[in-house]
């Protein structure tokens, strides 16, 4: 397809995501792209575009900020920007689809993913199963994670279990090695799943019970497809996360006051990229073939 056949085709897809939630009573919004402040998600990492100011990699803050002031069900098709390495998977600008229930559990979300997907490949009705990152540790590697929260342990054991890693690394960035050298090439490749129980270091702004975080990503025939958890609302734990993870300056101190003094009533939400929808809806390997322009591939 020529770009002008790739435009057509996403016109008529987005066309078709709009409307699966307007049937089910949820309101667009937009929010900016531009801010003093990123997400300080371990796994994310921001495109700063002047000092003090980032591209926003993904709408969940503007919108945590509209749920506070009264919105209930809500979704966003954004811009998103991350600084990644470009290849089959990733490029540093994509299309976000992230919505969010209040008043509803992670449940309700992953229902709307699995209805999305099935509504748009035509296959792996709902509802799909779980795959626990806990069992799969216990299972492809002996490691009982909840017993190597300590960095050094960690470590000790990932060596044991012939892992890899520097001697420098977190704790975060010890599990994401056994994760993609380990335990990713071992999930199925042709089926529809959930990868749940994703431990506390890993929780991003998810709630937690005790380890284990509310957190779920949704697999789609080996392509890691959306990211969604039921939302933090204690203002303490999300400024304790944010404040390890980085600097004060880049901490969005506005949504912290509105935690504290308004609340972030209970809710759960998600994000999923909507290229990989696409290529996975064309039957494509790469995400810039479904892309009517990828300008930023050349310097790859």
């Amino acid at each position: 397809m020529n770009p002008w056949d790739k435009a057509q085709v996403w016109s008529e897809f987005l066309y078709q995501v709009r409307s699966f939630f307007k049937d089910r009573g949820f309101t667009e919004v937009e929010t900016p792209y531009l801010a003093p402040w990123h997400n300080l998600d371990p796994n994310i990492k921001p495109i700063r575009v002047e000092k003090g100011l980032f591209l926003q990699s993904s709408p969940e803050f503007f919108l945590k900020k509209l749920i506070i002031f009264g919105a209930k069900r809500i979704f966003q098709i954004a811009h998103a920007f991350r600084d990644d390495p470009i290849d089959e998977l990733h490029t540093k600008e994509f299309l976000i689809l992230e919505w969010y229930r209040v008043g509803e559990t992670i449940e309700a979300i992953k229902r709307d993913v699995e209805e999305l997907v099935f509504s748009f490949l035509g296959r792996y009705p709902p509802p799909w199963k779980n795959i626990s990152l806990k069992e799969l540790f216990e299972e492809i590697l002996s490691i009982d994670l909840e017993k190597n929260t300590d960095r050094t342990l960690f470590l000790r054991a990932l060596k044991k279990a012939g892992i890899k890693a520097r001697e420098s690394y977190s704790w975060e960035e010890l599990f994401e090695v056994a994760f993609l050298t380990a335990i990713e090439p071992e999930l199925p490749k042709d089926d529809a799943f959930w990868l749940v129980d994703y431990p506390y270091p890993l929780a991003a702004s998810s709630t937690c019970n005790g380890f284990w975080s509310t957190r779920c990503e949704a697999y789609v025939e080996g392509v890691e497809l959306a990211n969604g958890y039921e939302e933090l609302g204690d203002p303490e734990e999300q400024k304790k996360r944010w404040l390890s993870r980085g600097k004060e300056s880049e901490i969005d101190w506005e949504y912290i006051l509105l935690l504290k003094n308004k609340g972030l009533p209970p809710c759960a939400g998600i994000a999923l990229g909507l290229e990989r929808l696409m290529m996975l809806r064309l039957g494509s390997k790469n995400i810039h073939d479904v892309l009517p322009f990828s300008p930023l591939l050349k310097q790859a």
